[in-house]
């Protein structure tokens, strides 16, 4: 799972308050953000790169901001630079892999 704590998600948000709803949108949230990421990347993507954090970041905010839209989406410029940053990553683990 990847390593982003509530306090770490409301802070990139900008939340300076935390109640139930808020801190159960932002939980679901980071879940999510972690299952695109598998999805993306693979199950064994690197949790420890800082490139995987600030992914998981940017999807747990877009998340956060567009709830209220369709479930689950991002917009599209997060989307293309998830992707980016998804096929970097991917393409590290294929060579480490190799050696």
């Amino acid at each position: 799972m990847i390593d982003i704590t509530i306090d770490e998600a409301c802070d990139y948000i900008g939340i300076d308050y935390m109640d139930d709803q808020v801190e159960n949108n932002i939980q679901r949230a980071i879940k999510t953000a972690d299952a695109i990421l598998k999805g993306s990347i693979g199950d064994n993507y690197p949790t420890d790169d800082p490139r995987a954090k600030e992914l998981g970041l940017i999807i747990v905010n877009d998340l956060y901001e567009n709830r209220n839209a369709e479930p689950n989406t991002i917009t599209g410029n997060t989307r293309r630079l998830v992707d980016d940053m998804s096929l970097q990553l991917r393409m590290e683990l294929r060579r480490c892999k190799r050696e």
